[in-house]
């Protein structure tokens, strides 16, 4: 890819007002005319429209968890997140891991310090389909739990983006996994079955669960002609948001960073950098109680997030 310009891109925080200046680099040259709202901000006029608009945002971001608002859990990163992108060239690849170090500590999710083991992959592929092939044929082991017909699911997504976490079930009180060694193992009655773990756990709630669920590895493709005409800042948030919650299938509004790769957005009207909603929704979640249903962690999240983006607004 040819590099042929170079400017200086920030955000304003809805917590806190942080310039996250960094060098991004473009890939084709952009239309002079170009006329871009500031950082996609949504303006609304009075608190119970901004609930709706965060509930909504909610709903169109997140994907609904297995079993439902009401029996699933929203998953996150539970350990400091260690980004690493490969596929551009070193300079650029650094650039965008420090762009998705900065997002993630902007939102109040832990980092990892400089070495760290990466547990965020971003890899930029020729064609997404047949990187895809190749790993469920080589490095099957990177999919871990995810069932077939997601992995289907992936590979036919028609890209350029595709993405996919391993989760894992843990204990709401203390983080141990399900298939851990340390816990008790009930026999099965069939020789030629795996002993299932039990999970022990001193939460006695109607309200809070036993367990909790956790990203511990997201893995994302990125094809790159999808790139053309891009900014590191564009291309880094976009992976910091699509790595940070699990987006799967949704369809997100023109002013979040999600919706970069959209049809109505392959123009000048993509969004140049995470709006003042999508940080907000990261911090809102990495905040939320993390051992109750989808369903109170959203509300916890609106209640969150209307306070903040009411509070930032009353400043403005």
């Amino acid at each position: 890819m040819t590099i042929l310009n170079q400017t200086n891109t920030g955000f304003k925080l809805c917590l806190v007002v942080l310039a996250l200046s960094i060098s991004t680099t473009s890939y084709a040259t952009r239309n002079s005319s170009e006329k871009v709202d500031d950082n996609g901000d949504i303006v609304v006029t009075g608190p119970k429209s901004i609930k709706k608009v965060i509930a909504r945002f909610i709903d169109s971001t997140i994907a609904t968890p297995k079993g439902g608002k009401h029996e699933g859990q929203f998953a996150r990163f539970t350990r400091a997140v260690c980004p690493s992108v490969k596929g551009l060239s070193d300079k650029l690849n650094l650039q965008i891991e420090e762009r998705i170090r900065n997002v993630a500590l902007a939102s109040d999710i832990a980092v990892g310090p400089s070495g760290c083991a990466p547990n965020v992959h971003v890899n930029v592929v020729e064609d997404g389909e047949e990187a895809i092939k190749l790993i469920r044929k080589e490095r099957s082991d990177m999919f871990d739990s995810v069932p077939l017909y997601k992995r289907d699911r992936i590979a036919k997504s028609g890209g350029p983006a595709y993405s996919w976490k391993r989760l894992d079930t843990v204990s709401a009180d203390a983080n141990v996994v399900q298939r851990s060694d340390d816990l008790t193992e009930l026999p099965s009655d069939e020789p030629d079955k795996t002993n299932v773990p039990v999970l022990f756990s001193n939460v006695k709630s109607k309200i809070k669960k036993t367990v909790k669920q956790q990203i511990t590895r997201s893995f994302l493709l990125i094809e790159k002609d999808a790139l053309i005409g891009l900014t590191t800042v564009q291309i880094a948030d976009y992976a910091a948001m699509r790595s940070f919650v699990e987006s799967e299938g949704n369809e997100t509004p023109s002013y979040s960073i999600l919706s970069l790769f959209d049809d109505a957005n392959r123009s000048n009207d993509a969004p140049e950098s995470v709006s003042e909603l999508d940080l907000a929704l990261l911090s809102s979640l990495y905040n939320s109680p993390s051992d109750v249903s989808a369903s109170m962690q959203s509300a916890a999240m609106i209640h969150k997030m209307n306070k903040e983006l009411t509070e930032v607004k009353k400043d403005d």
